[in-house]
């Protein structure tokens, strides 16, 4: 069986297929922990994945790969105070700064940007499915595999600074927004347990992060503009 951490989470894989350990490769474990749970797939498994809307278009083996995910956001969900949030996350002098919005919006691009501005200052965290742990009072985000279209993480995690809603727009425009503003888009943008006891878990885990993160709507065109507008409220901070 082969030993992953993902998260701070060590667990055990026995796949079907030589996708998903092609993909986690970075992520392999070889310390002394002992795995804390295990992931077995199978063809029910994938046949689940398949069952969604707009999966059956994609091969078994990238099927089970989503499969392993789900498994492992549920394991962490129910047992981690953690969420997966569908997100572009960069860290920028060790704080972590998320963008989310709905696929095709701009917030890979807005991550981007801000890569093309800050050079070497930026660590791309994970480009589409990071996971967010709530860990001794803070909120922290984290690298996986499952890493979007440009395939861009870093097996690493930081502190989240901010949270970033990013709406098209003519105007460059950025305002702080309340949770309760924030919550339906970040209860979208993540993955939603069928359990009563899990779904309980994850409105509880948002609770908190959205009281204690701070929370933006940037809206913006696709210009470098934008991304000092963003840099700038979000840190406070010039760019040099």
């Amino acid at each position: 069986m082969l030993i992953y951490k993902i998260a701070d989470v060590v667990f055990g894989l026995k796949p079907l297929y030589k996708y998903t350990p092609h993909l986690c490769e970075n992520y392999l474990y070889t310390g002394d922990l002992e795995p804390e749970f295990s992931i077995v797939t199978t063809e029910d498994d994938i046949a689940y994945e398949r069952s969604l809307s707009g999966a059956e278009k994609f091969p078994d083996y990238y099927l089970e790969s989503l499969a392993v995910f789900r498994k492992l956001c549920d394991f962490v969900l129910g047992f981690r105070q953690g969420i997966i949030f569908h997100s572009s996350a960069v860290a920028v002098d060790g704080k972590a700064y998320l963008f989310t919005a709905p696929s095709g919006t701009g917030k890979s691009t807005h991550a981007r940007l801000w890569r093309e501005m800050l050079g070497d200052k930026v660590v791309m965290i994970n480009d589409d499915k990071p996971i967010i742990r709530y860990i001794d009072g803070g909120f922290f985000v984290y690298g996986t595999p499952w890493n979007g279209k440009h395939h861009l993480d870093t097996n690493a995690r930081a502190e989240i600074a901010a949270i970033c809603e990013i709406r098209q727009g003519k105007e460059n425009t950025i305002s702080k927004i309340s949770s309760k503003e924030m919550l339906a888009v970040v209860f979208n943008q993540t993955l939603r347990p069928k359990e009563l006891v899990k779904m309980d878990n994850l409105l509880s885990i948002l609770d908190k992060l959205l009281t204690s993160v701070p929370l933006y709507r940037l809206e913006c065109d696709i210009s470098r503009e934008a991304a000092e507008l963003s840099y700038g409220t979000m840190t406070g901070k010039e760019i040099k």
